[in-house]
């Protein structure tokens, strides 16, 4: 028996068309083994197996469909399941399964949904498309929306809510993330942005848009930002800033260039920030992010700074002033936390206070070194650098 599909049935009246018809429930899934689509689970069992389907589906391990085009396979916690290859001619697309807990459809049954799978098929195609479409269309606002024209961005920002790319909000949130800020590998962190986006799209129905902005991923939340949800999504090498909350998506770009900086702080100040850095959270490192920092050379630190680099002093006399600093002048709490006896501690302030040559009591001498010392270490410049 044929089963006659016309061809602007959309996907999900499809899936429940064939659900009926077959008198199973079923389940799509791509070629990732996420759900896609699922026809109507009536009871109570069969929807808490459905929930655990759409928990735990992605971690499957891929089944081995044979050439007749179908296989009972069996799952973890739920028994086995008749799975279906769908392709769309020769291009994999995905699989139906039927639904676990139902017996095995009869061979008449199973022929039916088979001879099905060549639409469902052809729909995940052109829903791939559209999706890549509207993310390819979204990525192109974004970048209208960070840019320098403030018609376009106006019209950018209109356009992302109107065409139902990004949800309506009375704040908003702009994340930069990427790998080293010396590389801009643009490629590498558009790919790592279209990873978090893989995740939202198939975990939530939360609306979040992604591109690209001067080589740096963009992503754009119509909402706060879960600092620990993104730490765990970031891929390896990636780092994210997230810049503060906005009350206008046109106010966006003031929210990005603070996430780019609080970005660039988390990498270049890995010592001392997290994966995932807020902009409040960045401190003095936001703030001096922003500088050109690969540029930056020994001759442009301040000069008491300067002095230090260029009488090529060791780690050990920068650790000390370090050391020192965070301490707040405190002598006493600057041996311990070296672990030297305070003469040895002593000594080397003298040598510190000969070659800064400022007076190490004052609070605002201490403040400019304090800060000469961490634009050093963002800048790259070691200690033996002349």
């Amino acid at each position: 028996m044929e089963v006659a599909v016309p061809r602007d049935v959309s996907l999900d009246d499809l899936l429940q068309d064939l659900a009926e018809e077959s008198g199973h429930r079923l389940v799509l899934l791509d070629t990732a083994l996420r759900v896609v689509g699922y026809s109507i689970h009536e009871t109570e069992a069969d929807r808490i197996r459905l929930g655990h389907v759409l928990a735990h589906s992605d971690y499957w391990p891929r089944p081995a469909i044979p050439s007749d085009g179908y296989a009972t396979v069996p799952l973890p916690q739920l028994g086995s399941a008749l799975f279906l290859s769908v392709a769309d001619v020769d291009r994999p697309m995905g699989y139906l399964m039927v639904a676990p807990a139902d017996t095995d459809p009869v061979p008449a049954v199973r022929d039916r949904l088979r001879a099905a799978t060549a639409e469902l098929g052809r729909q995940l195609l052109v829903r791939d498309f559209r999706q890549e479409s509207r993310r390819t269309r979204a990525a192109e606002l974004v970048g209208h929306l960070l840019g320098s024209n403030a018609r376009h961005r106006t019209r950018a920002a209109r356009s992302l809510i109107e065409e139902g790319l990004l949800g309506a909000a009375t704040q908003y949130a702009a994340v930069a993330v990427g790998q080293d800020p010396a590389t801009l590998n643009g490629a590498e962190n558009t790919h790592g942005v279209s990873l978090i986006l893989d995740f939202v799209t198939r975990s939530s129905t939360a609306s979040v848009v992604g591109g690209a902005h001067e080589g740096v991923g963009v992503l754009v939340f119509p909402r706060p930002v879960v600092v620990e949800r993104l730490a765990r999504l970031l891929g390896p090498g990636l780092r994210a800033g997230i810049g503060p909350l906005v009350p206008a998506l046109e106010d966006l770009p003031h929210s990005f260039a603070r996430a780019r900086a609080a970005w660039r702080a988390a990498y270049l100040g890995a010592d001392r920030h997290p994966t995932v850095l807020t902009w409040d959270a960045a401190g003095i490192d936001g703030v001096l992010a922003m500088l050109p920092l690969e540029t930056l050379g020994v001759g442009d630190l301040p000069t008491p700074v300067r002095r230090l680099w260029d009488t090529g002093p060791d780690e050990v006399l920068v650790e000390t002033l370090q050391t020192y600093l965070d301490r707040g002048g405190d002598a006493r709490a600057t041996a311990r936390r070296l672990s030297i006896h305070r003469s040895t501690f002593y000594y080397r302030l003298d040598r510190l206070r000969s070659v800064l040559q400022v007076d190490l009591a004052d609070g605002a001498v201490r403040r400019e070194l304090d800060t000469g010392l961490r634009l050093a270490r963002l800048a790259g410049l070691s200690a033996r650098t002349g």
